[in-house]
């Protein structure tokens, strides 16, 4: 693993949760959705961990459902950044 756990939340919020919580369309659900998911982030202990959660996230149907409704406000998603967090997380 290349990045910091601190890295990868930093990336994750910057890039996703941060800027779906504050998107002008956001509902009161986007918004819980973030803040939960920064919550359950920052409560992981390894990098690893948080790379693991990431791909979780997508797979479940808690994550089906916020991909879903922050797409439909123009927002981006965990989905949006695989590429990008797979190659700061070290991954080809």
């Amino acid at each position: 693993m290349q990045a910091k756990k601190e890295e990868l939340i930093a990336f994750l919020d910057d890039n996703v949760l941060s800027p779906a919580e504050n998107h002008p369309h956001a509902t009161e659900t986007i918004k819980r959705k973030a803040r939960t998911t920064r919550m359950r982030l920052n409560n992981i202990e390894t990098p690893e961990k948080v790379e693991e959660f990431f791909w979780n996230a997508m797979a479940s149907d808690n994550g089906i459902d916020s991909y879903t409704k922050i797409k439909e406000i123009g927002g981006i998603a965990f989905e949006d950044v695989r590429m990008e967090f797979k190659k700061l997380c070290g991954r080809r």
